[in-house]
């Protein structure tokens, strides 16, 4: 199941990548020892034909979800988290995500969409009592 974290907010507000060091940024203070576990694959950017070639050839892959955790010490679940802004209507969910996050969700991974930081905090905790709850 790919959860979705939306406050229905709409109106103005940040970029996905304010959102996404926001939520780095809090996992660092509240969450050190899980951290040591949560990377970011970055997988958008600009270039051309011979540049993505190669980054291809290294493995990047379109869809990865931004915000990735390896498991936690109860049991060895992935967390994926896909950052978007708050206001969903200003973002969209590529096709490529939405076959990367079904394709995490069918291995046993937490999968979840998240609308903005405060989202995120949602989404990290409700990942967090299913890992301890297991």
């Amino acid at each position: 199941m790919i959860h979705t974290f939306d406050s229905h907010y709409r109106g103005p507000c940040r970029q996905e990548r304010a959102e996404q060091i926001d939520a780095i940024s809090w996992l660092v203070v509240h969450y050190p020892a899980e951290f040591a576990l949560i990377f970011h694959a970055p997988n958008e950017s600009a270039g051309n034909a011979f540049h993505h070639s190669i980054r291809a050839k290294e493995g990047v892959k379109a869809g990865v979800f931004d915000i990735i955790h390896l498991g936690g010490t109860d049991q060895w679940r992935a967390g994926c988290f896909e950052m978007k802004r708050l206001d969903r209507t200003k973002s969209k969910v590529s096709a490529e995500q939405k076959a990367w996050g079904e394709a995490a969700d069918s291995r046993g991974c937490f999968v979840a969409i998240c609308y903005g930081f405060e989202e995120f905090k949602k989404a990290w905790l409700f990942y967090l009592s299913g890992l301890r709850s297991e």
